[in-house]
Formats: structure tokens, C-alpha cells, sequence
């Protein structure tokens, strides 16, 4: 089993993250380790079935293959599943996250920690490079559902403050404009 892990009390840049990456690696279920913020809970009342999200309770640790760690990088903000990063058989851990100032304690195989306005942003680019260099090469065309794109591009805007935030880049603004 493939998770993404959101810290505690999710934001929409860690929802937006976690469905980016579920879209990047199909079959990934996302876990929120510890609720969510009020507005992201309001919003899954709505929208939860259209997500690949699962309880902490329903997870055999043993079943766990990878973990994916987005819009955080130290363990304290993931709750009680932070002792899932201790498992031996754990193939990858990987950390997104913007947080440049926050220090990692995660022993993550790959580590993507840049100055961006939104954790979403770095794996809309994922995403678009994927679907930009895999689409001259595929017969089928790949398409983001509108729910997807939806929160990804809510994770941009809240984490941004729609653009006008100190720490909002250029790159910020690409990828939201690639959402659209």
C-alpha cells in the first residue's frame, strides 16, 4: 500500500498535494493523520468520495510499501502515524514540502523542500512534466478531473493568499494557471 500523509489538521495545500500525487501515482490513498482545518472538512462533507482518502484506523501498517509526506517536514506534525516512518520494510519515504525554515527529522529517500508559496505548486509541476512528456508518446489523452484540479488550485490559492502573499512566486502562479 502506497500512502500520502497530511500533518496534522490538513490544510487545502496539503489536501491539494496529497490528490496531486494520488493523480501522479495511481492506486495511493491519502490519510489525513489528524483532521483537518474547519473550511477542508466543510469542503470533504461535500467532496469526500471524490478523493482516494482512507482512515488511519483501516491501515494494516505491515500492508505499507511507501509513504509520501507533503506540506511538512518533521515528524511532530504527523501525529500518532509519525511511528510509520520507523517501519523497516518501508521501500521509499518521500517529503514535499515549502516550509523553508522548518528542519527535517523524516530519514526521507528523496526530499523536495523548495521557496515556493504552496506545497500543490511542486507537484503541479510534477504533474504538468509528466502529462507534457508523456503525451506525444500516448495514444490516450490524460485529463485532470475537475475535482482535482479544484483542490489542487484551492491549495494554491489559500496558501498564497490568491497570489498576494509575501512568499508567492511565479511558479505559484504558473501552475495555477495550468489548473485552470
Amino acid at each position: 500500500m502506497d500512502l500520502v500523509l497530511c500533518h496534522t489538521t490538513a490544510d487545502f495545500d496539503a489536501l491539494g498535494a496529497a490528490v496531486g500525487l494520488c493523480v501522479l501515482r495511481p492506486g495511493t490513498r491519502i490519510v489525513l493523520t489528524g483532521g483537518c482545518h474547519p473550511t477542508v472538512r466543510e469542503f470533504l462533507a461535500l467532496h469526500r468520495d471524490e478523493y482516494p482518502l482512507i482512515e488511519r484506523r483501516s491501515i494494516d501498517p505491515q500492508q505499507i510499501r511507501s509513504l509520501c509526506i507533503v506540506d511538512a517536514a518533521s515528524r511532530d506534525r504527523l501525529g500518532k502515524v509519525a511511528e510509520w516512518l520507523d517501519l523497516p520494510h518501508l521501500k521509499e519515504i518521500t517529503v514535499f514540502d515549502h516550509h523553508l525554515q522548518a528542519v527535517s527529522d523524516i530519514r526521507a529517500t528523496v526530499t523536495q523542500i523548495e521557496a515556493v508559496g504552496a506545497t500543490t505548486t511542486l507537484i503541479v509541476e510534477k504533474l504538468r512534466e509528466k502529462i507534457e512528456n508523456e503525451a506525444p508518446h500516448s495514444s490516450q489523452e490524460f485529463r485532470l478531473q475537475p475535482s482535482e484540479a479544484t483542490v489542487m488550485a484551492l491549495g494554491i490559492h489559500v496558501d498564497t493568499g490568491s497570489l498576494t502573499f509575501e512568499g508567492s512566486t511565479s511558479r505559484d502562479a504558473i501552475a495555477l494557471a495550468w489548473l485552470m
